[in-house]
C-alpha cells in the first residue's frame, strides 16, 4: 500500500503543508477547527510521518544507542528498563547492541550506531580500553558510561560504589567469624572487576587479615568461569571458609558446583554474592548479596544524557549510587 504524504493530508484536510505540519509538530498556534480536521485527515489516510526525514532536517534522530556488556545478566535488563523508560518521557527511542564483553563486537556496534546518528551513546563497556571511543569526542556524540568505563577517558560515569559493596559483603564474612575468605572476581581488565578486588582487600587489610592469593580466582563475569573457580577454590590445599562472588552469573555457576559436590551452605561454606536477581531468594538457604540500585542507574544514565545533549559544554560528572547489603541465610545468618 501507498504511504500518504503530508501533500495529501493538507488536501483532504483543505489546508497548507505548513499548516499540516504546525499541528503535528505543534510549532504553531492553530484553531481548534482546524486542527480537527488535520486529524481526522490523518486517521483516515493513516498517515505515518516520516522520522528519517524530520531528523535529517533538525539534526536529530531522537534515538539514543546502548551499548551493553551482557543483556542475559539481570542487573543490565532491569537498568535498560530505567533508561528506556526516562527517555520515553522525553520523546526518545533506544537502539540496543549487546556486546558479549567483546571489545571487536563493542567496536563494530559502536561504528553502526554512529552511522545511525544516533544523538548520544549509553555504555556498559567491554573493556578498561577503549581508544575508539576517545574519537566520538571531536565528533560531538556525548557519551554516558553505565558502571563500566575504560580508563583514562573524560567522560560522564553513572556506577554502583562497587568497593564499597565489596566491602561490606567481605566485612561481613569477617564479622561471621570467617577468616580464609575468597572471592571470585571479575575480569580485572574491567573497572568493576577491579573495583570489587579493591574492596575485599580494604576490608581483609582493616581487620587484620592477609591475604592469600591462592583464594583469589578471576573469573569472566559469566556462569561457566564461577563453576570452575569454584572448583578450583576447593579442590586445591588451600580452601576457604567463606566465599565472595562479585556478580550474579558466576554466583549462579558456583551454586551449582556447591551443590554437585554436597557441600552444605553455611555449615562447610559460606557465601555472599553481588547483585540480587530474584533467584537469591529461591536458592537453598537463599543468598546474602549486594544490591545494586539498577533501575535507578538506568534513570540517572538517561537523565544525564539527556543534559549532556542540551548541553555538550557541560563539565564532565561520575555519580556513585549507594549499594545495599542484603541479608539472607547463605552467610550464617537465621531467618
Amino acid at each position: 500500500m501507498k504511504r500518504a504524504t503530508l501533500k495529501e493530508v493538507a488536501m483532504l484536510a483543505g489546508v497548507s503543508t505548513a499548516t499540516v505540519s504546525n499541528v503535528l509538530n505543534r510549532t504553531k498556534y492553530v484553531s481548534e477547527e482546524v486542527t480537527n480536521k488535520i486529524n481526522a485527515a490523518v486517521a483516515e489516510l493513516n498517515y505515518q510521518p516520516n522520522s528519517v526525514a524530520k531528523s535529517l532536517r533538525v539534526q536529530q534522530s531522537r534515538i539514543i544507542g546502548l551499548l551493553i556488556s551482557d543483556i542475559a545478566n539481570p542487573f543490565l535488563t532491569e537498568a535498560v528498563r530505567g533508561i528506556e523508560a526516562e527517555l520515553a518521557r522525553s520523546g526518545y527511542n533506544i537502539l540496543l547492541c549487546n556486546t558479549d564483553s567483546s571489545t571487536d563486537k563493542e567496536r563494530s556496534h559502536l561504528e553502526t550506531l554512529i552511522g545511525k546518528r544516533v544523538d548520544g551513546l549509553i555504555v556498559s563497556s567491554a573493556g578498561n580500553s577503549g581508544e575508539y571511543f576517545r574519537s566520538l569526542g571531536t565528533a560531538g556524540v556525548p557519551i554516558v558510561f553505565l558502571n563500566r568505563c575504560p580508563e583514562f577517558l573524560n567522560s560522564d560515569v553513572i556506577m554502583t560504589n562497587n568497593i564499597q559493596g565489596a566491602y561490606a559483603a567481605t566485612e561481613h564474612l569477617i564479622r561471621h567469624g570467617s577468616r580464609a575468605i575468597a572471592i571470585i572476581t571479575g575480569p580485572l581488565s574491567i573497572s568493576t572487576g577491579n573495583d570489587r578486588l579493591t574492596g575485599y582487600r580494604r576490608a581483609l587489610e582493616d581487620y587484620g587479615i592477609t591475604e592469600s592469593a591462592q583464594l583469589v580466582k578471576e573469573g569472566l563475569f559469566d556462569i561457566r568461569s564461577g563453576y570452575e573457580s569454584m572448583k578450583e577454590l576447593m579442590e586445591q590445599e588451600t580452601k576457604p571458609d567463606a566465599v565472595f562472588v562479585s556478580n550474579n552469573s558466576m554466583t549462579l555457576g558456583a551454586y551449582k558446583y556447591i551443590k554437585e559436590a554436597e557441600l552444605r551452605i553455611p555449615g562447610q561454606l559460606a557465601i555472599v554474592g553481588f547483585d540480587d536477581p530474584d533467584w537469591a531468594e529461591i536458592v537453598d538457604p537463599p543468598m546474602t548479596t549486594v544490591r545494586q540500585p539498577a533501575y535507578q542507574l538506568g534513570v540517572l544514565a538517561a537523565g544525564l544524557m539527556l543534559e549532556r545533549i542540551g548541553n555538550r559544554q557541560a563539565r564532565r560528572e561520575i555519580t556513585y549510587l549507594e549499594p545495599e547489603l542484603i541479608i539472607r541465610q547463605s552467610c550464617g545468618c537465621q531467618a
